[in-house]
């Protein structure tokens, strides 16, 4: 027999080169690690399910897309799915198909904040793919760990989390679980996961899809890309070549979003082609809107920061969130350009697929090894790796405090998002009104109220949105929105600064048109806070035309057209969250084209103003120009006493203004002593005692 070959001995001693062999991983992490990963995940599940809970309770949710699904997977339950709130078929406004899935547990409890903690919690759970995703890349369970801490500090996932609830939301773990299986090799589970993404929205189909043509590229096996690829050309036609033709509605123009590039599909493509600098210009500008450029040029910088730009050295990962980026910057809508709401929901996954790719290129050029796990069993990849992802950690929380949503110290002026976390004094204060006056709403019947309201009354069949009778327009459509009849109650604080950018010229005439419809009539108030029912047994006097002088006569005329002759203040002891009853009597003596507003002003024995508000005179329903000429009209007003206001002796104030586009101007007084008194008239004094205990 031929004798074998002896191999040449290496000189490195034995154990030098079982120090220098990768180490391979086990199969499943150590029980500490899953112990860790699941407590980091239980802790984001915990702080941000008690903050939807308390913005529930306190009426925070002040947009009306959180009641849309509520509504959504009610109806469904029921066998219908039309969305009154939404004034069409939902299906036809978002192909959110995913709240089938959900039905069968919100049906379990059937509450608002279902939805909201089932948010929470798929949030939660996207740390897990993060993590796998990390291990099999690195090689390195704390390594590993630390990414998926990055993915729960990410300012874009808390924003996304506390901004209402949306379907799509749901697939950023399931995007994140679909790289993950990608790149374990696991192909039905990827699949899977992919599914359940594009049931979430229509537009999931272009992060899926592209995903897989990147998984189509030469040394990858190709089933993975056909499959992605299949399965989102089959949701695009699903989507647009079944659903939306068949349940779409003139009530959502969305594509007006894009009015800027073409009036249809076919012309924004032809210049989005011919015009591609231009196109590339919208990723970080927009002109004659220096404001809009500065909200996306932040965007890099809030969504690239807390992963310690780590993202940009994966470029080809990133290319996968590119058609999601191309609607959202391409669009007119700011809202779309910024992380404060759920936009960032598709672009979020790719983010952290990106950087963890960018740590595995990072950690192979320097230990200079063919993977990146190798990389990281070796001295120099290893201790680039760690300390690069506690690099990111501390990047992560210091972003975390320039910006994001739960720690930001406000070092820095980045927009605030449009709906505050936890309740203010005068949250807690008004929530008790807010509470009776949702107790009165009668079980039947429909109802419009204003946003806060919505999610508690998305149960029933026929719910309005006060923002439509406002602009007398579906959202984001040109459609007029009819005036709702069998409607029973009106719930709104019709003094809202947030409905102001609703209000138009005709808004008063609608809505008295909608309470002469429907017989409606005040039936409780606190301040501008108003309840109005279908022929309650009770009514409160709101604006009263024909009533006696003035108790205590003062007159001051103000643009020579509107005369404030009197005022009287019933009751002078309040206690702290209670009701100051404040009547002014007024009397036009000319025509009146403009929405007058009031500021009333309390300040204390020192004469620092210490509360003020401002507020339409006539409760927007019943404007100046609506009162008979020449006759005394009295308006009473049940100011609410925040708990801010300790007990002592306080002077209220009154001055009078008008509002003009994106402003309001003082109204000119014909008295010369106002002009020492910053215009304010002195309305008298009250006293301020605690409230008993409840």
């Amino acid at each position: 027999m031929p004798k074998r070959k002896a191999q040449p001995r290496s000189s490195e001693p034995r154990s030098a080169r079982a120090a220098a062999a990768p180490a391979p991983l086990p199969a499943t992490p150590s029980r500490r690690t899953a112990i860790t990963l699941a407590a980091m995940m239980a802790a984001y599940t915990l702080v941000y399910g008690v903050i939807v809970c308390v913005k529930y309770r306190y009426y925070l949710y002040i947009d009306f897309d959180f009641a849309i699904f509520v509504q959504a997977t009610d109806q469904a339950l029921r066998g219908t799915l039309f969305s009154s709130i939404r004034g069409m078929n939902w299906l036809g406004d978002h192909v959110s198909l995913i709240l089938f899935v959900l039905a069968p547990l919100y049906a379990l409890l059937r509450h608002p904040l279902t939805l909201l903690l089932v948010q929470c919690v798929a949030l939660a759970l996207g740390a897990w793919p993060v993590f796998s995703l990390a291990r099999r890349e690195l090689g390195h369970d704390g390594v590993a760990l630390a990414f998926a801490g990055l993915y729960l500090l990410y300012p874009a996932v808390a924003y996304t989390n506390l901004f209402e609830f949306h379907p799509e939301v749901l697939a950023t773990a399931t995007l994140l679980a679909t790289f993950a299986c990608l790149a374990a090799g696991r192909l039905a589970p990827m699949a899977v996961f992919a599914t359940l993404s594009l049931l979430c929205k229509e537009d999931v189909a272009l992060p899926v899809g592209m995903l897989g043509l990147v998984a189509l590229l030469p040394g990858r096996p190709r089933r993975f890309g056909v499959m992605l690829v299949a399965l989102a050309v089959a949701s695009i036609v699903l989507s647009f070549g079944v659903i939306r033709p068949a349940l779409s509605s003139t009530a959502a123009e969305y594509g007006k979003m894009y009015q800027a590039w073409g009036g249809s599909l076919r012309e924004i493509a032809l210049n989005l082609i011919t015009h591609p600098w231009r196109a590339v210009a919208a990723f970080f500008d927009t002109p004659g809107q220096a404001i809009d450029g500065i909200i996306k040029r932040r965007y890099w910088l809030q969504m690239l920061g807390p992963l310690l730009f780590l993202p940009l050295l994966s470029p080809l990962t990133l290319v996968v969130a590119l058609p999601v980026l191309a609607e959202h910057f391409l669009s007119f809508r700011p809202q779309q350009h910024g992380i404060l709401f759920q936009y960032t929901a598709l672009v979020t996954p790719v983010m952290l697929a990106a950087a963890v790719g960018g740590m595995g290129r990072l950690v192979r050029l320097v230990a200079r090894a063919p993977t990146a796990a190798a990389a990281m069993a070796r001295p120099a990849g290893r201790s680039t790796g760690v300390f690069t992802a506690g690099l990111a950690l501390g990047a992560s929380l210091f972003c975390n405090l320039l910006f994001g949503a739960i720690l930001h110290q406000g070092w820095i002026p980045f927009p605030a998002a449009t709906e505050t976390f936890w309740p203010n004094h005068f949250d807690r204060t008004k929530r008790v009104y807010r509470d009776r006056m949702v107790a009165r709403v009668p079980r039947d019947g429909g109802v419009v109220a204003a946003f806060e309201f919505l999610a508690r009354l998305a149960s029933r069949r026929d719910v309005h949105s006060i923002h439509h009778i406002y602009t007398g327009r579906y959202t984001f459509s040109t459609q007029p929105y009819p005036i709702p009849d069998g409607i029973v109650t009106l719930l709104a604080d019709v003094g809202d600064q947030r409905l102001v950018n609703y209000v138009v010229h005709d808004t008063p005439d609608r809505l008295r048109a909608l309470a002469d419809l429907n017989h409606l009539h005040p039936a409780d108030a606190a301040g501008d806070l108003v309840l109005f029912l279908r022929e309650p047994a009770d009514t409160v006097e709101l604006v009263r035309a024909g009533v006696p002088p003035a108790p205590v006569a003062h007159r001051v005329v103000y643009d020579q057209a509107l005369a404030l002759t009197g005022f009287a203040m019933p009751e002078t002891t309040v206690a702290r969250e209670g009701r100051l009853p404040v009547q002014t009597y007024w009397r036009r003596i000319a025509p009146v084209q403009r929405q007058y507003l009031i500021q009333l002003v309390v300040k204390d024995a020192s004469g620092s103003v210490v509360f003020a508000l401002g507020r339409y005179l006539g409760y927007l329903l019943y404007p100046v120009a609506t009162w008979p000429a020449d006759t005394t009209v009295r308006e009473t007003y049940r100011m609410v006493v925040p708990t801010t206001l300790p007990p002592g002796a306080y002077t209220l104030g009154m001055r009078l203004a008008w509002a003009v586009p994106g402003r309001t101007v003082l109204a000119a007084p014909d008295d010369p002593a106002l002009a020492q008194q910053n215009l304010i008239v002195d309305l008298g004094r009250f006293t301020v005692v605690d409230a008993p205990q409840r």
